[in-house]
């Protein structure tokens, strides 16, 4: 069967996290434009005001297409750490607030390698931040490490599925079993659970369905607005959202977050230059070797 009809100027974007090998499973790109700090104000516009009404330098650090930014030039790193630290050093030189849209494991590797070559920080960054969830104690790691270079730090949270649309859902805050809380980023999405597990569809401006319910494969409960969702266990079991969260910020500055197991104990990716310091952590390159590792594919957290 063939797939859906292509045209001259389409966009296509592949979730970064497919387990699919085939050519379907891609969604169309809208060049209509992507008005980030709209949505944010929709629903935290107090996390704005670091921004003081600046024109932000978007830079996208995920490994897909997200989309073409309206409020804030924009550049890509191709998920290269050299390439988005000479974005973030021009953001400060033109006193311009930063959007990273990232995956948050790179997200850490790109900060902490950008100050520790001394180079300058723009005075505000906010971070969206997809493909997987950021463990509460990374988010608040990153934004005691910010803090204490005087650049203040807000994390989004997105939540899409790439066969139907990125960025369906947004958050910020986490309830008290470390979930974080989402919201529909607008009218235009429709969220359900069908016998515990959420679906999610695009809705146009009658409300009509544009596609039909797409299981995520993640339970979620919905509360009002609000949408808590409890990752599968192949994406991430309680013992490893356990180990990561008891993680500090010395911890995280020395750990990638990617993760192996051998002989029945987790083992830790340690950043290049670490030394290990006991018998769960794995030099960069021997981890890799062992475990295979690239930034462009999410950690393995179902383990």
């Amino acid at each position: 069967m063939s797939g859906p009809a292509l045209s001259a100027g389409d966009l296509l974007s592949y979730s970064a996290g497919s387990t699919q090998t085939g050519p379907d499973g891609f969604r169309k790109v809208n060049r209509g434009g992507l008005s980030l700090t709209a949505i944010v104000r929709a629903h935290w516009p107090h996390l704005l005001a670091p921004f003081g009404g600046r024109t932000p330098l978007v830079i996208n650090a995920y490994p897909a297409t997200i989309g073409f930014p309206t409020d804030g030039a924009m550049v890509d790193c191709y998920l290269s750490p050299r390439t988005a630290s000479r974005a973030l050093q021009l953001a400060a030189r033109e006193d311009m607030p930063v959007i990273l849209m990232c995956q948050s494991l790179f997200l850490a590797e790109l900060l902490f390698r950008h100050v520790a070559q001394g180079f300058a920080l723009p005075n505000a960054v906010m971070a969206i931040a997809g493909g997987y969830c950021t463990p509460h104690s990374l988010h608040a790691s990153l934004t005691q490490f910010l803090a204490a270079h005087g650049v203040p730090f807000t994390l989004l949270q997105g939540y899409g599925v790439a066969e139907v649309e990125a960025g369906m859902l947004w958050g910020v805050d986490y309830d008290a079993q470390g979930r974080v809380i989402y919201r529909p980023r607008g009218p235009d999405i429709h969220a359900q659970t069908i016998d515990g597990r959420l679906h999610l569809a695009l809705k146009d401006a009658s409300g009509k369905l544009l596609n039909e319910p797409f299981d995520t494969g993640d339970d979620a409960t919905i509360s009002g607005g609000d949408i808590l969702i409890s990752n599968a266990r192949n994406r991430l079991t309680p013992a490893v959202m356990q180990e990561l969260e008891s993680w500090d910020l010395n911890a995280w500055r020395r750990r990638t977050g990617y993760l192996g197991r051998h002989d029945g104990s987790l083992v830790f990716q340690l950043r290049e230059g670490e030394q290990p310091t006991d018998g769960r952590e794995l030099g960069h390159y021997l981890f890799g070797d062992r475990f295979g590792f690239s930034w462009l594919n999410k950690p393995r957290w179902g383990l």
